[in-house]
This record gives structure tokens, C-alpha cells and sequence, in this order.
């Protein structure tokens, strides 16, 4: 029987370790960091999460095309797991619980709809330190910044207050128009509830006028409603918060002809250019009027193209200006804040990088004390016929 020659051996054995070292190496240089994503990609809500999911992919893509991110001496590459809530609480719920606790997933995108966060947050309270929740829900804003929310940032600027986007847009609104009577008809929901809550105290305090309609969630029909508020001859009427019944309230609104200014805080401008032979004014929060702004800024030029090369389609420009909100920036937003913080693996250290940080991407980005956005924003006019004023807005 022959004897073994020991330098095959020992060359073997010297093989099978740099094997095991490159496969080592190699399992090193994929390192994940997980992102879960809840956000209604579909549904009668999803114009509120379906260019957060567009954006943040998109992102995720372009940055593990390029090689991921280093921190420290540690390189990474994202994994993007992102559920559809359809908006409905309860599956959101379970979907959260999944991403926490099966994928362990740290950090989460969304969500935007409050019926939603309102039905997570209990569960994700649990978890808190342990996990950074960044989404652009409205009631957020009422838990951001207080003891046990540690884990809560949002995403989309505020209303009120002396950066708010909602009190820049009326005092803008009466400066330029000198309106008086505004009337207000929202849907009788959670929505329409903080809306009110908003805005009934803020147009006391500048001295405006107003009345406040509700209409219940699947109303189609708005004649009788819409002939009280024309019987009161307001300056401005500002519907609801969802396109969804925004479509019908302008149309119907402008076919009477008894009402034709419209001012909006939420909604897309697509209900306006719908109609527009039959409306005076359509004034409407805009995030970012991409149609303008990619003519202009080589950044925007550059995420439009580089959208439509990734999903083969034409660029969505009514849904584009939600990608304000946990979207494509908040994750190049999060990957430096990593870099800054030294780690992926501390929720609590990223956020105190993300609170010192200024991001100069689509929007220009920071967060005030409580971990609230604050960003720079579009007002667009909609004259008849279809003529548009853009006006930007930079908060201090």
C-alpha cells in the first residue's frame, strides 16, 4: 500500500483554507443590510405609497450596482423587502411583525397612511431602540419626539408652525389673493379629523373665515353638500385629501360653475388639469413640480431618466412628488448616516447621525429637534384654461 505524500497533504490542506478564507472574504463583502418597506403599493390608497415603494427600489438598485456601501473597513449592499398593506391595518401589522421578527430587519420605510400607523405603532413600541421607523404619516407627527417613540422619525414636512408647509401656503394664499371665506369638506375619517384639527385653529388665529363640511368615505355624489358651500360664496374651497374623491368634488364643483377656486394641502394636481376650463384657481401643495424641475436640476433630470431605464416605462409625474416621503433620498440619506454613525447595526446611533444631518439630494432635507422632516417645497396654480405658476419654497 502506498504511503501518502505528505505535500499533497499539506498543499490540500493549504488549498481547502484559502477556499474556506476567499468563501469567508466573500460572505463578508455581501454583507446585508435589510430594509422593510410597508406602504399601500395598491388599493384605493395607493397613491400614498406607491412611488415610496417606485423610489426606494430604484435607489437600492443603484446603490448595489455600484458596489454597495463601506463602513469602516466593512463592506455592505442593501436587500429591500417591501410588502404591500393594500392600506389595511391589519395586514400591516403582520406584515411589520414579519419584517421584525423573521427577516430581522432594522430599519423600516413607511408607513404613510395614519389608519396604519396607528394600528402598528403599539407593536413597534416594542421594539423600541432596537428598530428606526421612518414614515410620512400625518399622526406620526402627534408621537414623534416623545418618550417611548424613540424609534420614530417622519419623513414628510408639517403643516403648521413657523416651518410648516400648510401655514407658508395660506399666508401665501391671502397675501396673493387677499381671500377671506375659505370652506373646508373633508371625508369623515381619521384624514379629514387632523385636517380640521390643522386648520380650523390656524385660520382663526390669521382671522379667515370658514365652515367645515364632512362627507362619509364612499360618497360619489356631492351635489347637495357642494350647493350649501356655494349658497355661502367662500373665496376658496379646500376638498378633502385624496384623489380619489377629489376627481368628482372639482368636477362636479365646476360644472354648476358656482364654485371654481380650489386650495389644497393634499392631492395631486391631476384633478385640476382635468378640469380645467371649468375652474378660476387651483392651488395645490406640491412637493416638487417635476415637469419644471427637470428642466432645470441635473439631479431631477438624472432620477427621471435613470426611472424610466429601470422600470422600461414613462416617468409618473403626478405620483413623483410623494417620493418626498420615505423614498429614494432616505435611503442615500440612511446609508450616510450609517457611514457617519460607524455602524448598520444601531438604529439609536443612526437616527442621532440622521438629526445632525443636512441631505442635498431631489429635496434638500433635514430634521428639527422632535425628528420631524423639513424640506423645501413647490406651490403650483392651475389658472383656466391650463396655465401654471410655480412658486418654490424654501423654509428657514
Amino acid at each position: 500500500m502506498a504511503r501518502p505524500r505528505r505535500g499533497v497533504t499539506v498543499n490540500s490542506a493549504v488549498f481547502t483554507l484559502a477556499v474556506l478564507g476567499l468563501a469567508v472574504t466573500s460572505a463578508r463583502a455581501q454583507d446585508v443590510v435589510k430594509i422593510g418597506q410597508i406602504e399601500a403599493q395598491t388599493g384605493a390608497n395607493a397613491i400614498y405609497g406607491w412611488m415610496s415603494s417606485q423610489g426606494t427600489a430604484l435607489a437600492v438598485d443603484e446603490i448595489n450596482k455600484a458596489g454597495g456601501f463601506k463602513v469602516g473597513s466593512k463592506a455592505y449592499k442593501i436587500q429591500l423587502i417591501a410588502l404591500d398593506t393594500r392600506g389595511e391595518p391589519k395586514e400591516a401589522t403582520v406584515q411589520l411583525k414579519r419584517l421584525i421578527e423573521v427577516d430581522q430587519a432594522k430599519y423600516i420605510f413607511g408607513p404613510f397612511l395614519s389608519n396604519v400607523f396607528l394600528a402598528v405603532r403599539p407593536y413597534a413600541g416594542e421594539f423600541n431602540g432596537k428598530i428606526l421607523m421612518w414614515g410620512g404619516a400625518t399622526r406620526i407627527h402627534d408621537y414623534v419626539g416623545t418618550p417611548g417613540h424613540e424609534f420614530l422619525m417622519r419623513t414628510w414636512n408639517w403643516d403648521a408652525g413657523n416651518n410648516g408647509f400648510g401655514e407658508l401656503m395660506v399666508d401665501n394664499l391671502v397675501k396673493t389673493t387677499g381671500a377671506k371665506k375659505i370652506a373646508m369638506l373633508f371625508q369623515n375619517d381619521q384624514g379629514g379629523k387632523v385636517l380640521e384639527d390643522i386648520y380650523v385653529p390656524m385660520f382663526k388665529k390669521k382671522g379667515i373665515e370658514y365652515r367645515l363640511d364632512y362627507f362619509e368615505p364612499g360618497t360619489k355624489d356631492f351635489s347637495a353638500v357642494l350647493a350649501k358651500i356655494a349658497a355661502w360664496k367662500p373665496d376658496f374651497l379646500f376638498p378633502s385629501y385624496a384623489d380619489s374623491y377629489l376627481y368628482d368634488i372639482v368636477r362636479q364643483a365646476t360644472e354648476t360653475g358656482q364654485l371654481k377656486k380650489f386650495f389644497l394641502v393634499r392631492g395631486s394636481l391631476g384633478p385640476g388639469l382635468k378640469n380645467k376650463d371649468g375652474l378660476d384657481e387651483y392651488m395645490v401643495y406640491v412637493p416638487k413640480y417635476f415637469e419644471e424641475a427637470e428642466k432645470k436640476d441635473p439631479k431631477v433630470a438624472k432620477f427621471v431618466k435613470a426611472y424610466k431605464d429601470f422600470y422600461k416605462r414613462d416617468f409618473p409625474y403626478d405620483q413623483a412628488p410623494l417620493c418626498s416621503a420615505s423614498c429614494y433620498d432616505h435611503v442615500y440619506m440612511l446609508v450616510e448616516a450609517m457611514k457617519k454613525a460607524g455602524t448598520v447595526d444601531d438604529p439609536a446611533a443612526v437616527k442621532k447621525a440622521l438629526m445632525s444631518m443636512t441631505y442635498d439630494g431631489l429635496w434638500k432635507i433635514r430634521f428639527d429637534d422632535k425628528g420631524e422632516a423639513i424640506f423645501n417645497f413647490d406651490v403650483v396654480r392651475l389658472k383656466k384654461g391650463g396655465a401654471l405658476e410655480v412658486t418654490h419654497i424654501n423654509p428657514n
